[in-house]
């Protein structure tokens, strides 16, 4: 069961990161005509702007999808990881229930914000908002799945502590 969940979030991890670099490169893009057309053609471009700005939207909530997944979320973790093994993992089953339930309201929350976004265009590229606002389910369900597999992994060691890089080494 745990093989299928991590070779299914692998694989889910994959094509997000694709999306995420997909995203920022559309985003610089966007953001280098905008500049373009603003200061030498003396013409602002409005599309251009809508795109680095919903680019950015779905690139922070997907990011913090990749970010959970790499443990790179802030977190103060100095009480839990000084508990001994079964306390500590039941802190580490208490804060992923407290994030996925966040991220539940989260999802929940924007439900009808979808439903009036469908109805909806964007001002300049005349796309519907439903598809906008869709980046906010969409990533806390990958968050939940990162939480998910992530609790798994640290049952072991629920807080370890944090390796020192070789760049921190040097």
């Amino acid at each position: 069961m745990f093989a299928l969940l991590e070779g299914f979030c692998l694989l889910v991890r994959r094509v997000v990161s694709a999306v995420v670099i997909l995203l920022f490169a559309v985003m610089m893009a966007a953001v280098l005509v905008q500049v373009a057309g603003r200061y030498v053609f003396g013409y602002s471009i409005a599309q251009a702007a809508e795109i680095a700005t919903y680019g950015q939207i779905w690139l922070v909530l997907l990011g913090a999808g990749v970010a959970v997944a790499r443990g790179q979320h802030v977190a103060i973790d100095m009480v839990p990881a000084a508990l001994p093994k079964p306390l500590a993992r039941v802190a580490l089953i208490a804060i992923a229930l407290v994030v996925a339930a966040f991220l539940a309201v989260l999802g929940w929350g924007t439900l009808p914000l979808i439903k009036m976004g469908a109805f909806q265009t964007s001002p300049a590229l005349r796309i519907p908002m439903r598809d906008i606002y869709l980046c906010l389910p969409v990533g806390a369900a990958y968050m939940v799945l990162e939480l998910l597999l992530s609790v798994i992994r640290r049952w072991d060691d629920p807080f370890p502590p944090p390796e020192v890089e070789a760049e921190e080494i040097a």
